[in-house]
């Protein structure tokens, strides 16, 4: 993973109770197959909608494969601002994460979403081996991609 940092990212503390990540523990942190969770709001009838993905990310972006006629990727056509939030609670440290607001680009070519498709699955499933593995890929055909930029990254641990 390429772990550049854009000089124009701006990286703060989230919890005032709490210590801020330096960029490296971030990195670090980011690179665990841990789940984002995403909030919108919705096209349809402007509620918020809050939903988890798998991510990579690389070069000051995260990377997300989704179904290219879903409600994520057509909202965010409509409205590109999206929050952010990855954390975790783990059983030997104390909790961590990091969230932000964003802007998304959602691209449209199935090639590029089956890649991060792949990516994203040796990421979380360890190969592309098994049943599973070979039916999520098959759905970068139908998928596009959101490369979402953060605006800012604010982390917290305790």
């Amino acid at each position: 993973m390429t772990t550049n940092i854009p000089s124009h990212l701006e990286f703060r503390l989230a919890d005032k109770d709490s210590v801020q990540m330096d960029e490296t523990e971030i990195i670090n942190f980011l690179e665990q197959p841990l789940i984002m969770r995403i909030g919108l709001i919705d096209r349809r009838d402007k509620f918020p909608l809050v939903h988890p993905v798998w991510y990579y990310y690389d070069q000051g972006k995260f990377f997300v494969a989704t179904y290219r006629d879903g409600q994520k990727a057509k909202s965010l056509r409509q409205n590109p601002a999206l929050y952010f939030l990855v954390d975790s609670d783990p059983a030997d440290g104390p909790p961590l994460g990091v969230r932000g607001k964003a802007k998304v680009s959602v691209v449209d070519d199935a090639e590029y979403a089956t890649r991060v498709t792949v990516r994203n699955i040796i990421r979380y499933l360890g190969s592309l081996d098994g049943k599973a593995a070979q039916k999520i890929k098959e759905t970068g055909k139908e998928s596009c991609v959101l490369e979402i930029t953060p605006l800012y990254i604010a982390s917290w641990k305790f």
